[in-house]
């Protein structure tokens, strides 16, 4: 069953955005290589600060399912719509910005052929090394392709 009120919706976004992170270059977004990857996770969140829906669309498959901390599953759509509505003058860039402060991480990328996982590492002292939020891309069309996030408070 899907959840998705407007507080999983917005937790939802903001651990998908605050994971990922410099704009895509023309070139590297296209590269089968693990900064690439890492380029376009970081170009979602950019869209998502910007409020650029049409992006965001472009790169959520279908498919894509968000699960969040306790559970809550967030589709495209509603993650497409939540970007649509906050636009590009709210206070989503502070929120994504302070939320990074709080929670600094690492990305860690696993390839294998047309599928990556990023894998974004804690880096707080004292709490070892949990995943705090993983991704999973495909590759199609000559592009990477958001399917389906996963995140989680769990501590080691």
């Amino acid at each position: 069953m899907i959840k998705s009120g407007p507080r999983q919706v917005l937790l939802a976004t903001l651990l998908s955005a605050v994971v990922c992170s410099p704009a895509v270059a023309s070139g590297a977004a296209k590269a089968h290589t693990a900064s690439a990857v890492l380029a376009v996770d970081q170009a979602w969140t950019d869209a998502e600060i910007r409020g650029d829906f049409r992006f965001v669309d472009a790169l959520l498959l279908p498919e894509y399912r968000s699960i969040g901390t306790d559970g809550t599953i967030t589709p495209k759509a509603v993650i497409v719509a939540g970007t649509r509505a906050r636009g590009p003058h709210s206070d989503f860039g502070k929120m994504v910005a302070a939320y990074r402060a709080a929670h600094p991480s690492r990305g860690e990328v696993i390839l294998n052929g047309d599928t990556a996982i990023v894998q974004w590492i804690s880096l707080v002292d004292g709490k070892g090394k949990p995943v705090a939020s993983c991704d999973v891309f495909v590759f199609r069309n000559g592009r990477w392709h958001a399917l389906y996030s996963q995140h989680t408070t769990a501590e080691a």
